[in-house]
């Protein structure tokens, strides 16, 4: 049997987990722990004024959804945390449960990146379109659906003020921060502006 044959043939014997290790230390993935300190009075705020603009959300569960929403918020993006609550109510549908637990995490992250890019004295960034359409349901987009993708594609790689945002059909906002919107951004560093990765 020549060397190859044997290389082939041979089995690779499973790898033995140290002993301290957990049995299942295989389907443990690394994670990056969400700092929580991010998601500050403003954020807070911002997500009640979030919930309370919910059309289809009954006025009476307005507490309930914003509990489940800081707490998403606050566990890092956990979204079962806020869609289970949301399916939860009369008439939700998984499609607009689903769309709810986005749009509130979306804009709650855009105002947590500001939050930290603040404490570390970063100003500026560049608009980023992620290449996909920035509409509630791109299935069947509405007008207003189009008009965003648009000015979200114009927008691509626009430098923004980090406390500002970027002005938007009248509107000054952040990637992230619109219905739908999938956009994000990229810091820019004083002296690295042109710098390529």
């Amino acid at each position: 049997m020549s060397w190859l044959q044997r290389i082939l043939t041979t089995k690779p014997q499973p790898e033995e987990p140290p002993s301290d290790a957990p049995a299942n230390n295989r389907s443990i993935m690394p994670t990056v722990k969400f700092d929580a300190s991010l998601v500050t009075k403003k954020v807070k705020a911002d997500l009640r004024k979030s919930v309370e603009e919910l059309g289809d959300v009954p006025k009476e569960h307005a507490r309930e959804i914003h509990g489940a929403a800081l707490a998403m918020i606050e566990a890092g993006g956990n979204m079962p945390q806020l869609y289970n609550v949301l399916l939860k109510l009369n008439g939700m549908t998984k499609g607009r449960a689903g769309e709810i637990t986005r749009l509130l995490l979306n804009k709650a992250r855009a105002l947590t990146e500001q939050e930290k890019r603040s404490k570390l004295g970063i100003t500026h960034a560049s608009w980023m379109y992620a290449n996909a359409p920035c509409m509630v349901n791109p299935s069947h987009p509405t007008d207003a659906d189009r008009k965003q993708n648009a000015a979200h594609q114009a927008a691509n790689g626009k430098r923004f003020e980090i406390g500002k945002g970027l002005l938007i059909n009248g509107k000054w906002t952040l990637p992230g921060r619109g219905d739908g919107c999938k956009c994000v951004s990229r810091s820019i560093i004083p002296g690295l502006e042109n710098f390529k990765s």
